[in-house]
């Protein structure tokens, strides 16, 4: 995946994400995602996040781009 693939994915995961009441757990995170209707690629992600508060949108997006990408760069 390119670093414009990169970059478009994770504004994807923000715009989703955005509106959460932070700071947020993974199931309130969750909750968010689906009441948004989330596209599935992004929501599998978001069920891959550690089970642990958020403490802001990006702290969210820095995890999924650690789960996402993280091993692709290795």
């Amino acid at each position: 995946m390119s670093n414009y693939e990169r970059r478009v994915y994770l504004a994807r995961v923000r715009d989703f994400v955005e509106g959460v009441s932070f700071p947020a757990t993974r199931e309130e995170i969750l909750a968010h995602a689906r009441r948004r209707n989330t596209p599935s690629d992004i929501y599998a992600d978001l069920t891959h996040l550690p089970d642990r508060r958020f403490d802001s949108l990006a702290d969210v997006v820095a995890a999924v781009q650690e789960l996402r990408f993280a091993s692709a760069a290795r």
